[in-house]
């Protein structure tokens, strides 16, 4: 689950991969991909991606049309041709149903598999095997799009739950960095909150939607759950609803202490832009988010000042410092003809990986009038990736590094661990849970255990009943 965001050109998607890849340009990024000398033999072919910005947008889109050119250039039998449509499970669903799933698509990392299974994705080991990318690509993110030994998607973008935090706010309170526990949120949530100022302590997604289910599940996994438990997977292949174990419970009675007990959350209904900007214009302290909202800040609040923003780990709790992982994969349609899927295959790739496209990426990102380049991301591949992007990247930023370092020395370390989102139907079991969350939010007298129990149950009988097998 993650907001829909504008096109960028690729951001994070730089380094050097292993001694492996010896650099062979002067600038020190590596040639991973062997681009073809032809695609398609030659043969005119033209293929449909989507994601391109739409013309209001005018930055990025002349940014896209003149990388699309570049790459035209470079084979002129090519026709690239973007599509403004942005992924939508609901709207897909309409796209495969009339036959009209574009040659190359962008969906959330909890889908592929259900694309695979269906028939809608196509097997790409291929392209992917024959440039050695599966020894590039983190594995764990790979996996999300590999079935049988076959790879079926080309991870975009990786990001990872953690928490906002106002430092100029947490400094008046006397606290001199952000809380490692639950129990320490709690504690300083109490002192940060002003109401007669309009400031609450702590702020996450509470509009009842499968977003307040999204941001409830990372809560939870710090808490113990397990997204293979929330619904689990059995040997005869049907699903179990697990949505009321004791760690979902302690989680939810988290949430209920926190609005009813302490009272540092908001009373106003937010969505993931309205919790964001709690964050920005210092109405909250301290803010549960994705690592790219950090980033939309920067650009949405010019007015805000990134310095006093900073952006940590999630709090400890029994199960640890956990985070939910998520982003975006493009698959190729299995309904496109062999030259079509080569051609968006190698486009994406080229896009991703060749060192003269990622650098006029950043650099027409440094050169917009309010650059926001840097910020907590995941990265998408492993070996010496992270050291190699850190020391190309760092002139480029203009976010400020230092604030969030520690959320990736977290990761980097092992401290904090990822993991992936509920599957299958990841964004009903998000709608559902969301659900719980409003009441336990508006009804001081709910029963976060019977609350639960409940959804437990209608999730199985009306979403995980009906799919039957894996």
């Amino acid at each position: 689950m993650r907001k829909a965001f504008r096109f960028i050109l690729v951001l994070c998607v730089i380094g050097l991969m292993s001694a492996a890849f010896q650099p062979t340009r002067a600038d020190g990024l590596p040639e991973i991909v062997k681009m073809p000398d032809q695609i398609a033999g030659g043969r005119p072919v033209t293929f449909t991606i989507t994601n391109m910005p739409p013309e209001t947008d005018t930055a990025a889109r002349p940014a896209w049309d003149a990388m699309v050119k570049r790459f035209q250039d470079k084979y002129p039998n090519v026709t690239v041709q973007g599509l403004e449509y942005t992924y939508q499970p609901d709207s897909f669903a309409a796209l495969v149903a009339g036959q009209q799933v574009p040659t190359i698509f962008q969906v959330y990392m909890t889908d592929p598999q259900k694309y695979i299974s269906t028939g809608v994705a196509a097997d790409i080991s291929s392209i992917i095997d024959a440039n050695k990318l599966r020894d590039v690509f983190n594995t764990d993110i790979l996996n999300l799009a590999t079935n049988d030994g076959k790879v079926y998607g080309i991870p975009y973008n990786a990001y990872a739950m953690g928490i906002g935090y106002n430092i100029d706010l947490l400094k008046a309170a006397g606290f001199d960095k952000p809380p490692a526990t639950w129990d320490e949120l709690r504690t300083m949530a109490v002192k940060l909150t002003n109401r007669d100022a309009g400031v609450v302590g702590f702020s996450m997604i509470n509009d009842g939607g499968p977003a307040t289910g999204w941001h409830f599940t990372v809560l939870a996994y710090t808490f113990g759950a397990k997204p293979e438990e929330i619904i689990k997977a059995g040997a005869d292949g049907k699903y179990t609803a697990g949505l009321d174990s004791e760690a979902m419970v302690n989680a939810m009675q988290l949430v209920k202490d926190l609005r009813w007990t302490d009272d540092v959350m908001p009373r106003d209904t937010l969505d993931w832009g309205t919790n964001g900007t709690q964050l920005a214009t210092g109405k909250a302290a301290i803010v549960l988010m994705a690592g790219d909202q950090y980033r939309w800040i920067k650009t949405s609040f010019r007015e805000t000042d990134m310095n006093a923003i900073g952006f940590a780990p999630l709090p400890a709790g029994p199960g640890g410092v956990v985070s939910l992982t998520g982003g975006d994969m493009y698959m190729v349609s299995a309904a496109a003809t062999d030259d079509e899927k080569e051609a968006a295959v190698y486009f994406e790739l080229w896009r991703l990986f060749d060192p003269a496209e990622v650098q006029l990426g950043l650099e027409a990102q440094g050169a917009e009038e309010n650059p926001a380049v840097g910020g907590p991301a995941l990265p998408l591949f492993k070996g010496e990736y992270q050291a190699a992007k850190e020391t190309f990247q760092k002139p480029f930023y203009t976010l400020p590094y230092d604030n969030y370092s520690a959320f990736l020395d977290a990761f980097a370390s092992g401290k904090a661990h990822l993991q992936v989102e509920p599957t299958p139907a990841g964004q009903e079991y998000y709608a559902a849970i969301g659900a719980v969350v409003s009441t336990i939010i508006t009804d001081q007298n709910a029963d976060p255990a019977a609350l639960l129990k409940d959804a437990s149950a209608t999730f199985q009988s009306t979403q995980l009943d009906q799919i039957g097998s894996k």
